[in-house]
């Protein structure tokens, strides 16, 4: 991957996530009193390891994130994972297993507090479309959906929003968008879609929420109707850079 103005961006959706094919988002939930030891971990162990895998392509890109405003029983932390190929995000040979090479100790020791974490499903999407981000994003807004037709969707947001976001998105704090489909899992309970809007700060993700800044001005009579099912706002913790 070449190295451009944005090789040192710590974003959500860097370069390299753009560019990927597939993005698994694993979310998971860590007590207030294990959040030292998990961001310890992963912050100067698994960020490492991951780095390794830009290096040697098995990942395009590595990031985690916090929810922002979580309840009793929510996931409070995400991880994503952005895959070049379907054939390297389905390998079992997992990255992160490759970490007493990398940081010189064993999987099953590095990780062995996991046990204490709550854990969901990972999902797994396929990108479609999206804006190349054009400066660092501390907060991510992720806009999950199940429309009739998303085909539509796709359709009138490549019409109307990309073009409404890009020019006003250096107004307004907003530094990437995209649009991906789900591939698992898929059912009645999961949603179909999903699209993300990257901010320089909680303040500008906030205002677009509240129907505010880059919204204002969206042709939503032309758009495809969509109901959004879930909108998090997540921080960025920490992520890799390009390959190195």
């Amino acid at each position: 991957m070449k190295k451009n103005l944005l090789s040192s961006l710590i974003a959500m959706f860097s370069v390299n996530i753009l560019l990927a094919q597939i993005v698994v988002f694993s979310p998971v939930k860590v007590e207030q009193n294990d959040i030292e030891q998990f961001l310890n971990v992963e912050m100067n162990y698994s960020k490492k390891i991951a780095q390794d895998a830009v290096n040697n392509g098995k990942l395009l890109g590595w990031v985690l994130m916090q929810n922002t405003n979580v309840g009793p029983d929510d996931y409070n932390f995400m991880w994503v994972n952005a895959y070049p190929t379907i054939e390297i995000a389905a390998n079992e040979n997992a990255w992160w297993s490759h970490s007493e090479k990398v940081v010189g100790i064993k999987p099953d020791v590095l990780f062995s507090d996991s046990s204490k974490y709550k854990y969901d499903r990972s999902y797994t999407y396929k990108m479609q479309m999206s804006i190349p981000n054009t400066g660092p994003a501390a907060y991510v807004i992720l806009n999950f959906a199940t429309p009739d037709d998303v085909n539509a969707v796709a359709a009138s947001s490549k019409k109307y929003v990309i073009p409404h976001f890009k020019k006003n998105m250096s107004d307004n704090g907003m530094v990437g968008w995209g649009m991906a489909t789900k591939i698992t899992p898929q059912g009645q309970e999961y949603s179909s879609m999903m699209t993300y809007d990257s901010y320089d700060s909680l303040k500008n993700a906030m205002k677009h929420l509240a129907g505010e800044g880059i919204i204002e001005g969206l042709p939503m009579d032309k758009l495809t109707k969509v109901t959004w099912e879930m909108r998090p706002i997540m921080k960025v913790i920490s992520s890799t850079t390009e390959k190195e």
